[in-house]
């Protein structure tokens, strides 16, 4: 979970992090990631996955709140554009992923 924070981290240092369900539905840049928090309502969790399939990229929700993981208040939805650091939170998924 360590590692998730810290790309998480590098993604908001970088500006490679979008906030917000109005701001990843209109986002016009290419997103690599989607991270929904679980606590998240069923409208939000369904709008991370209709964007995830438009976008053709994959979609986490995450166990730990996402307000845990981003240092960011109040956050449900974010998503991350470098390809990089999208990847390596892929590959940490079973760390934060909602099982």
């Amino acid at each position: 979970m360590n590692k998730v924070i810290s790309y998480i981290g590098f993604a908001r240092k970088s500006n490679s992090i979008i906030c917000g369900q109005s701001s990843i539905k209109h986002a016009y840049q290419p997103i690599y990631l989607i991270l929904v928090c679980n606590t998240a309502s069923e409208n939000l969790k369904n709008l991370a996955k209709n964007v995830s399939i438009k976008k053709n990229c994959p979609f986490i929700i995450t166990n730990p709140k996402l307000e845990d993981l981003s240092h960011i208040k109040d956050i449900k939805i974010l998503a991350i554009t470098d390809e990089n650091l999208a990847r390596g939170i892929i590959n940490e998924r079973n760390s934060i992923e909602n099982i």
